[in-house]
């Protein structure tokens, strides 16, 4: 389902390092880690904080601390016993609304960095279907359109999540697209597993919307039209810096065929999407893509190549930039996995990520 003006789509190459890597099971299906972020988990936290109470000795648990290559995480059911016991502690059976209520992008950990650098609700709606693992690393989510709109259903049927875990993440989900959109940001429907309470009202209030209880599928749905909501949060310093470190680059590239340039310009731009395919470089370039390849190869190269040219000249800048963790490089080159970029890392310098970024402070 294509949300916005971009689609994120993983070449061949990328997606068999990202089934080997996640440790794929038949058919290419991701062997999911069951954990949430430790950025994710700190929401309630603060939240806990925020009320007067002591949040480690309510959730018996010291305060989170996120992994610095974002590999780490926090059991589901671990947070799942944590929102447990906060409501048990408040008494407060709508808890995952209004902790929910409270997130900021900063608790989406790099999504959050990523999603600030959307055009549109659609795009960001894009980016999270193709990052889903970096906030929700259990079950996976896929985008299926429906008459009107796009509905995002969770697969459980090798695992199902607890009922405040689902509430929170929904919840969270309808509050970050109510903060980046400019305009009215409210799903079409939501359905739960798991059974609702006597009274919806509180939930309804929330969702802006119809909301089910005991479903056959976890969803939520929105309107075609909202996708199109430009975003009021955009960042424009983590623009601006991306921007600074993709020309710095690729000033500093050979001077090659014009046409080559063209190609290695689109390619920067495109790349904190994901991998740029070559059918989208083509349409920007308003090129047919056999005669982009034609074009390429009259020049002595090909899109691979040139691909893995800007991965990695970008990749340098961005180490060199102390504002970055390694996890936020992988990112923005176009790597939706820490370990697939390491990997493709040493293959161009014959040095891992964070040991070029350890020579860098060293020099700084």
């Amino acid at each position: 389902m294509n949300f916005g003006q971009h689609r994120l789509t993983l070449g061949a190459h990328d997606l068999d390092t990202l089934r080997h890597l996640s440790g794929a099971r038949s058919m290419g299906k991701p062997r999911f880690r069951r954990v949430v972020p430790a950025t994710y988990v700190q929401l309630l936290y603060e939240y806990l904080g925020a009320q007067g109470h002591d949040p480690q000795g309510v959730l018996g648990h010291a305060w989170p601390t996120p992994d610095p290559h974002g590999l780490g995480g926090v059991d589901v059911e671990l947070w799942g016993g944590m929102l447990e016991a906060a409501r048990s502690h408040l008494q407060d059976p709508l808890i995952a609304i209004h902790m929910a209520q409270t997130v900021q992008t900063r608790h989406l950990g790099v999504l959050g960095a990523v999603l600030l650098a959307c055009d549109n609700l659609g795009q960001a709606m894009e980016r999270f279907e193709h990052y889903q693992r970096l906030i929700f690393d259990v079950v996976q989510m896929s985008s299926q359109p429906v008459p009107g709109g796009v509905a995002l259903r969770w697969d459980v049927h090798d695992y199902t999540p607890g009922p405040l875990v689902n509430e929170a993440g929904f919840a969270v989900m309808t509050q970050v697209a109510r903060m980046l959109a400019q305009g009215p940001a409210s799903p079409r429907a939501v359905s739960f597993l798991h059974a609702g309470p006597a009274d919806i009202r509180p939930y309804e209030d929330h969702f802006g919307c119809a909301v089910l209880f005991a479903q056959p599928e976890a969803t939520v749905t929105f309107d075609a039209a909202l996708l199109a909501l430009p975003l009021k949060t955009r960042d424009p310093g983590l623009i601006a810096l991306l921007a600074k470190h993709a020309d710095e680059q690729l000033g500093k590239l050979p001077q090659e065929d014009g046409f080559v340039e063209a190609v290695r310009r689109e390619i920067a731009r495109l790349i904190t999407l994901g991998e740029p395919h070559i059918d989208h470089v083509a349409a920007k370039l308003h090129c047919p893509t056999r005669s982009l390849q034609r074009k390429l190869s009259a020049a002595g190269t090909h899109y691979r190549q040139e691909l893995n040219l800007v991965r990695h000249e970008l990749a340098r800048s961005y180490l060199r930039d102390p504002r970055l963790k390694v996890v936020d490089v992988a990112l923005l080159v176009g790597y939706s996995e820490h370990s697939a970029f390491t990997r493709a890392y040493k293959e161009w310098t014959g040095k891992s990520p964070q040991d070029e970024r350890d020579a860098y402070l060293k020099q700084g």
